[in-house]
């Protein structure tokens, strides 16, 4: 065998090892992908879940048991709560068009920057619902209530009522969802270590 024969076996088998390295890292950044793709899937059930619940209480609870009072209490607290209502049902469903803009066959960086609009958006509307979220309690008390009575129990109630929503809100903040998108980041992170080697 010549010089020559040996270097083109040599460009050859070269050549077979760059292309099984390319399709062996394609393989590898696809299995990748799945989680953060399964992890969109289970936001985009839940997000689903979210849109069609509260129609499901409107329908089977609300408006079997809607008894209309014409006094101000009860328009004030109707119009407190439904407008309150629309609002975060207005965010939830945008939030769900986010999420189905998340395409897996783009790029790492749109894919980065779709992540990070859902990241903001989301933040943003759960801040914004859980400082609306008095007005619409204020709103049912308005509609339950005929005449206001402060009496021991409903001082507990309402110490009750607010305990309650702010641990909630402490744990969505502090935990949930900063958590669930510093997974999703994550697992981008090493599909993206994976693209650039």
């Amino acid at each position: 065998m010549e010089i020559n024969e040996l270097q083109m076996l040599w460009q050859q088998q070269n050549t077979h090892i760059l292309e099984n390295t390319r399709i062996n890292k394609e393989v590898l950044k696809r299995i990748l992908i799945m989680n953060p793709e399964k992890r969109i899937n289970r936001e985009k059930i839940k997000s689903l879940i979210n849109l069609i619940s509260p129609i499901a209480l409107v329908i089977f609870i609300f408006i079997p048991n809607f008894h209309y009072r014409d006094t101000v209490i009860y328009i004030t607290g109707l119009l407190m709560f439904v407008t309150v209502f629309f609002l975060i049902y207005y965010w939830q469903v945008t939030y769900f068009f986010l999420l189905r803009k998340v395409d897996f066959s783009a790029t790492i960086v749109v894919i980065k920057k779709q992540i990070a609009t859902m990241e903001k958006y989301k933040i943003k509307s759960t801040k914004l619902k859980y400082a609306l979220m008095p007005i619409a309690i204020l709103g049912i008390f308005g509609m339950l209530i005929q005449k206001p009575n402060f009496n021991k129990e409903s001082i507990v109630l309402i110490v009750l009522i607010v305990a309650v929503f702010t641990a909630s809100a402490l744990v969505t903040f502090k935990i949930s969802i900063k958590e669930q998108f510093r997974q999703l980041n994550k697992e981008i992170n090493e599909v993206e270590k994976i693209e650039e080697e």
